[in-house]
């Protein structure tokens, strides 16, 4: 029988997210003698060199270059991506992330004889910027032949939709717990000194609510005057970040570090991973917390707390209320038995629920499914 052949197409302008770190997570997991995988990322600001496109093939993996970042190239974009179904045959495009479930859609309708996959790693509320975009996000999504939930707070989302509850599967994204161990055990000078020491790791975006973790910590320096924050990741909140920590008189108190390709030797050496979202319909961020053994302390928003068991891997709180969570962690802290013990608690959640290789299984599931009858296939 042949190969089930898959394309996953991002739209992945700069860095590495939580989807760029499942995909590359995910790489060598699949059964090869069934599934032959390719990528292809679009609209990336560095013409196709950028850090993911790069992870990519330093591991040796098939990474296509669309070229094109404007949305007067998406015709030559989609134009090109046709080309590239047909010509590799893909039984499969699986789509991430709104730009490439826009172009991607298009395109592989256009091939004709691939099936659609799109996984939804955000809601409506965070689709498209204008009612045009989201209006017409909805409508490709309901027409893919199979849609993904990340979590069944996605799922609901998408029936309100209106979307065929028969065309939707919930898949958990995964951490791959063996390499997660193996980076967290490279040698890495200490940075940063603090007592309590916290981190954050995610997107600097309005949404990962860092605002309210920032002025939060006004709070939990007074009660604790040499706890220090560091805060992993880069974006567009960057500048208003620092302005607010100037402001609040924290310069001292917390780091912004940038993007961290090692985030598991860093979790292994703070006190608490707290995650101050305000939308998150999962948080891979949370998941690799739990892997290096941390309390999580996060917003009780859309998919967290089916990761986060509150009181049993850690705590949930309100979003966006900076003084509901410097409560919450200062209790926290003050009781550091009951942290460590909600740490292992977490740790042993992970390898029950979220193994990365539970994630890749039930992705193929789905490949075998849409992929079946197929005209072509034998």
């Amino acid at each position: 029988m042949k190969k089930i052949k898959v394309l996953h197409l991002t739209s992945t302008r700069y860095g590495i997210g939580g989807v760029e770190k499942l995909l590359l997570d995910m790489s060598d997991k699949y059964d090869f003698s069934t599934f032959a995988v390719s990528y292809c990322n679009l609209f990336c600001d560095a013409g196709g060199n950028g850090v993911f496109p790069n992870a990519l093939r330093s591991r040796g993996l098939r990474c296509f270059d669309i070229p094109g970042r404007r949305a007067s190239e998406i015709p030559r974009m989609i134009a090109a991506l046709v080309r590239l179904i047909k010509c590799e045959h893909f039984d499969v495009v699986h789509l991430h992330m709104l730009q490439a479930t826009v172009v991607g859609s298009v395109a592989a309708k256009l091939a004709g004889n691939s099936r659609v996959v799109i996984t939804k790693h955000y809601t409506d509320v965070l689709g498209g910027r204008t009612v045009g975009i989201r209006r017409l996000d909805r409508l490709l999504t309901r027409r893919a032949d199979h849609i993904v939930a990340i979590s069944e707070y996605v799922r609901n989302d998408l029936l309100r939709l209106s979307v065929p509850k028969a065309k939707i599967s919930v898949v958990y994204n995964g951490v791959d717990l063996a390499a997660f161990e193996a980076r967290a055990a490279e040698s890495e000078s200490v940075e940063f000194q603090g007592a309590p020491l916290l981190g954050t790791v995610g997107s600097l975006t309005e949404r990962k609510g860092h605002k309210y973790l920032f002025e939060a910590m006004t709070s939990i320096v007074a009660r604790f005057p040499g706890a220090h924050l560091i805060v992993a990741g880069e974006g567009p909140e960057l500048k208003r970040l620092e302005k607010l920590r100037a402001e609040l008189n924290l310069e001292t108190a917390i780091s912004i570090i940038g993007f961290r390709k090692n985030v598991a030797s860093l979790l292994r050496g703070v006190d608490l991973y707290v995650h101050p979202a305000i939308h998150e319909p999962f948080g891979i961020a949370i998941l690799e917390a739990m892997a290096a053994e941390k309390c999580v302390i996060a917003t009780a928003v859309e998919g967290v707390p089916e990761i986060v068991i509150d009181g049993g891997t850690g705590y949930l709180t309100t979003a966006g209320d900076a003084r509901a969570l410097a409560k919450t962690i200062i209790n926290s802290l003050e009781n550091a038995d009951e942290v460590r013990l909600l740490g292992k608690n977490g740790r042993q959640r992970a390898e029950k629920v979220f193994e990365i290789s539970k994630t890749v299984r039930s992705y193929e599931r789905v490949y075998k499914s849409v992929s079946s009858n197929r005209p072509g296939r034998n």
